[in-house]
């Protein structure tokens, strides 16, 4: 919005009023679809990501004494 504007009809008020009005409505389904958007990030899934899986995924290509070294670096580095 200018400061300072003087409007010489009602029609140039409303313009700029639905304008005004225009512009809000966008700002706030921006914002709603920002939240919603982080909100989804904070899901549990999101956060973990896909880790655990491809960490479980590599160890089922593991078998005996590898498999059992492999979980316990990893437990060591989750627990320290």
């Amino acid at each position: 919005m200018e400061s300072g504007k003087v409007y010489t009809t009602f029609n140039d008020i409303d313009r700029d009023l639905e304008v005004m009005k225009v512009e809000k409505d966008l700002s706030y389904y921006r914002f709603k679809r920002e939240l919603a958007t982080t909100k989804e990030s904070f899901e549990p899934e999101n956060l973990i990501g896909k880790t655990p899986a491809k960490i479980f995924s590599f160890l089922s290509m593991l078998s005996g004494p590898l498999k059992n070294a492999a979980l316990t670096l990893i437990f060591k580095k989750i627990f320290k």
